[in-house]
């Protein structure tokens, strides 16, 4: 159905979180992607525990072995970009040292595997600069979210300036201007001009990825017309 809808890629989710509703692996999931004639553009992360990674205790040391296997996987599977978080929720825990060594080592990790890390902006942007602007390894970037910009940002679509000598992934999807609606390109406010042109000045050579939701939209739609709508919205406000 995707293919049919016009994309040629997908983005992936690396967890095995649904796998009750979902049936499939992570790891099956990618097989029958590929099968179908769709490339992985990249996997995205879990992120639900990625606020332990900034604390000393066994939970950290967890969420940590945790996202090197993550990687180790997908340079299993031949997944060339990981996509995460480095924070969840409005009140994240402070910078650390412990954290730091974390990242620094995940980092590594992604050097030796041949993965490479796009962090991905989300509503504490502080903590993003400080890891972009200290690890300065070719293997970690920028995974760009159009909405999380427009909604948290005090300066929406500066980032992509900042670090376009380090865009790995995009995440692009529309909302009014106060909350993640995950809506598709053209159905809120967000400046698509500014956006495109900001990518194109980039080094990002991949997919326009759009990451767009079906819980906010604005009336309801069939997956078939969902798809088209999404593909259709997207080629005619990113062309």
């Amino acid at each position: 159905m995707i293919r049919e809808s016009g994309f040629e890629a997908v983005l992936h989710w690396w967890d095995d979180s649904f796998i009750e509703s979902e049936i499939f692996t992570k790891e099956e999931q990618s097989d029958l992607i590929r099968k179908e004639g769709l490339v992985i553009e990249n996997a995205h992360l879990q992120f639900n525990n990625v606020n332990h990674l900034w604390l000393d205790t066994q939970d950290g040391q967890g969420a940590f072995e945790g996202y090197l296997s993550d990687i180790d996987g997908l340079a299993a599977y031949d997944i060339p970009v990981a996509v995460m978080h480095l924070t969840s929720g409005q009140n994240p825990p402070h910078i650390s040292d412990i954290g730091m060594y974390r990242i620094h080592a995940l980092v590594e990790r992604a050097e030796k595997r041949g993965v490479r890390i796009a962090v991905e902006n989300v509503s504490n942007i502080h903590i993003l600069n400080h890891v972009l602007d200290t690890i300065k390894s070719p293997m970690l970037g920028l995974c760009y979210d159009s909405g999380h910009d427009y909604i948290w940002s005090p300066a929406p679509y500066k980032i992509l300036e900042k670090y376009k000598d380090r865009l790995f992934a995009v995440h692009l999807h529309d909302n009014m201007g106060q909350n993640d609606d995950h809506l598709a390109p053209g159905e809120g406010r967000i400046n698509w001009d500014i956006v495109r042109a900001g990518v194109e000045g980039s080094v990002y050579t991949g997919s326009y990825a759009l990451e767009i939701g079906t819980a906010t939209t604005l009336k309801p739609r069939t997956p078939q017309e969902h798809l088209a709508l999404c593909f259709e919205s997207a080629a005619s406000v990113l062309s």
